[in-house]
């Protein structure tokens, strides 16, 4: 991957739950982690992924025709895709009349998406807002860090939503450009969490302290997963992370299946199947605790 670009999956104009005010979301492609809960799954792989919408697919046969793997076949009169095969160049994308083929992610150079962010640079000014980058993880693509730098210099509110496994080098070359974090925090159990994730719970908290021990700004998220964590007495470990921390904040994020879809598109099993969205209302015993403890809790957002 070219270190002066960056994959784009989406630039979410008009955010408010990312950071203050209003906020420009920029979501990059790749991520370390393979949470089975994910609602993002096109986004794991470090470039840009097929989707194939079965749904609208009208078996015209024109993918399978420019397909230069042949990794695109006929069956029962809908195009069906060879994930071994596919190399995601795109070119299916263009000739399908009816939408029904999709690429994850677009090259683009942090000039680019600094003016695509600046669009709205007059409702920043007024609500206090700027850019959040989000992912996959966003730090895991070298040119955020420019990214970042280029939006601070134009004099931009800049978030990151991050893992925070990722090497600590990566952080700190970051940290100059950040204002604030907010870092996932989904288990503290480190058996637990890497069976679940692949994530090393060394790395991650290692490099929360290191984060904190500088004066960054932290919010701490927990996604409650069914089967994972939501158990009380673990998120009460997750509240108590938090507190060794001196933060005064922590999140709590609602299971949901909002990622269906993207599982069909990518021709995979929903892990999640038969897993009823979590109520924000389910939640609030589990937030009454880290009350108790001290601690603001907010569930969703």
């Amino acid at each position: 991957m070219d270190k002066q670009t960056l994959i784009v999956t989406e630039i979410e104009r008009s955010a408010i739950h990312d950071g203050p005010g209003l906020r420009t979301m920029v979501f990059l492609q790749g991520c370390p982690l393979h949470c089975f809960w994910c609602c993002n799954p096109e986004m794991q792989p470090l470039h840009p992924v097929l989707l194939h919408d079965e749904k609208k697919c009208v078996g015209c046969g024109g993918c399978m025709a420019v397909c230069p793997q042949k990794a695109i076949s006929l069956r029962d009169g809908k195009a069906v895709v060879d994930r071994a095969l596919c190399r995601g160049c795109g070119g299916c994308v263009a000739v399908c009349p009816v939408g029904a083929n999709a690429m994850s992610g677009k090259v683009m150079t942090p000039k680019e998406i600094l003016a695509a962010v600046n669009k709205d640079r007059d409702y920043y000014a007024a609500t206090g807002g700027g850019l959040t980058l989000s992912g996959g993880e966003p730090l895991l693509q070298h040119a955020a860090v420019e990214l970042l730098r280029l939006a601070k210099e134009a004099g931009l509110s800049t978030w990151v939503e991050t893992t925070a496994f990722v090497p600590w080098a990566t952080l700190e070359k970051a940290l100059p450009f950040i204002d604030g974090f907010y870092v996932d925090y989904k288990h503290h159990d480190g058996e637990k969490l890497y069976e679940a994730t692949g994530a090393d719970i060394t790395v991650i908290e290692d490099n929360i302290r290191r984060l904190a021990a500088r004066g960054a700004k932290l919010t701490l998220r927990t996604p409650v997963i069914p089967g994972f964590n939501e158990d009380r007495a673990v998120l009460k470990k997750c509240f108590a992370f938090s507190k060794t921390l001196g933060l005064e904040k922590h999140v709590l994020l609602p299971y949901h299946s909002l990622g269906r879809r993207k599982y069909e598109k990518l021709g995979k099993p929903y892990p999640m199947e038969d897993v009823p969205n979590m109520l924000p209302a389910a939640l609030a015993d589990a937030a009454a605790i880290g009350e108790a403890m001290g601690l603001a809790v907010q569930i969703g957002g």
